[in-house]
């Protein structure tokens, strides 16, 4: 079935759907494209984490923050209950050894303006986190982040799309795009052409495969994340620590790996074994619970670890967002091309995350038989 569209989002998963929501809540005519399930991706294989403090460089925690600050109004214009808290978040030292590096991770974000990490004795740690252990070395912590669930938000930001007027069309793969004089004039799909003047790539880690479609290369692999979920016990965590949260439901969340894998999603015995062993170190009171569930998401990652938000010069009307901490990210993205679609320009400080900062250095590195992780 043929169809028209002021803008044409491909890729259902927390960005893009951000994006139509908020082009659809300014009166734009949007149309999203997801080949999957809404969400299919990294979107609901992560912990939920809207974090500040773990970002860098500073013009990156900076970034994080201005997100962050906006993620209350975000919220609540969803008129949908996602879980979100804005109650800090605690990296703990097991050892001595480990303790430098927690002091200078925290002056040097300390810096950024509006962050701040303290740290902790395990005393004042466990005061915050009773079931932490008593033998940790010390710990940080920044009130300024927050957390929500990421399998309510990912449906809870479709339904409002959905109000202000964005058709979603999930199981239905892009298999081309069609050029008019050089620009954009029409997504192809199995069911027809959608025209439109505008098209954001938002697909992940399928990113480039969409870019290639217009003749262009973006640098993004995947990187596997593999995350375990421990039966529900007694209310424990308060908060997130590191990658492990316990949700509403009493089920606790544990991860995370950082591998370069190509888009294999299977779970390893040898990281869950790691991930869980480190677990219990930390909460003692994990010992001994089960694991009822393991899974994998493919993370899209560039070169530098950094997000890629930009309206590619060559081929006017086309658009890339694409990242990780797409959670974390969520409004920030969505402002960020509402403004590049609809003025022209935007006032928020992407000028780090253009296409044209990576060199051919970066398009290598996604060559390399053996990744090493993304630069920062």
């Amino acid at each position: 079935m043929d169809q028209t569209a002021d803008v044409v989002v491909v890729g259902g998963g927390i960005r893009g759907l951000c994006i139509a929501y908020y082009l659809a809540r300014a009166g734009v005519r949007v149309t999203l494209v997801e080949k999957g399930f809404l969400g299919a991706g990294a979107s609901s294989a992560n912990a939920g984490l809207v974090n500040v403090s773990q970002k860098t460089p500073a013009h990156y925690t900076a970034f994080s923050l201005l997100s962050g600050n906006m993620y209350p109004e975000f919220v609540a214009g969803l008129d949908a209950p996602v879980d979100y808290q804005r109650d800090g978040y605690l990296r703990v030292a097991e050892t001595e050894a480990d303790v430098e590096d927690l002091i200078q991770s925290a002056q040097t974000q300390s810096r950024v303006p509006g962050v701040k990490v303290d740290i902790m004795d395990v005393g004042h740690a466990r005061a915050l986190e009773p079931a932490l252990s008593p033998r940790l070395a010390a710990a940080s912590f920044c009130a300024q982040d927050g957390n929500v669930d990421p399998l309510k938000l990912v449906p809870a930001v479709a339904r409002a799309a959905r109000r202000h007027g964005a058709r979603i069309l999930h199981h239905r793969a892009v298999t081309g795009i069609r050029l008019a004089g050089g620009r954009v004039a029409a997504v192809v799909t199995g069911e027809g052409e959608i025209t439109t003047d505008v098209i954001v790539d938002a697909a992940g880690i399928f990113v480039p495969d969409v870019a290639r479609m217009v003749g262009v290369e973006v640098p993004i692999l995947p990187q596997r994340g593999q995350m375990f979920q421990i039966e529900a016990l007694p209310p424990l965590l308060r908060r997130p620590i590191q990658a492990m949260r316990q949700l509403a439901s009493g089920t606790t969340m544990v991860g995370t790996t950082n591998e370069f894998v190509g888009y294999d999603r299977a779970v390893t015995y040898e990281a869950g074994a790691q991930i869980l062993d480190r677990s219990r170190r930390i909460v003692p009171a994990l010992a001994g619970a089960r694991v009822i569930r393991g899974w994998a998401g493919l993370r899209p990652m560039t070169p530098d670890g950094l997000p890629l938000y930009d309206a590619v010069p060559q081929v006017p009307g086309f658009f890339v967002a694409v990242g990780h901490s797409g959670i974390t990210l969520a409004p920030i993205t969505a402002q960020v091309f509402l403004d590049l679609i609809t003025k022209g320009r935007t006032d928020l400080p992407i000028s780090p995350y253009r296409l044209s900062r990576f060199t051919a250095a970066d398009f290598e590195w996604m060559k390399e038989p053996v990744k090493g992780p993304a630069r920062h």
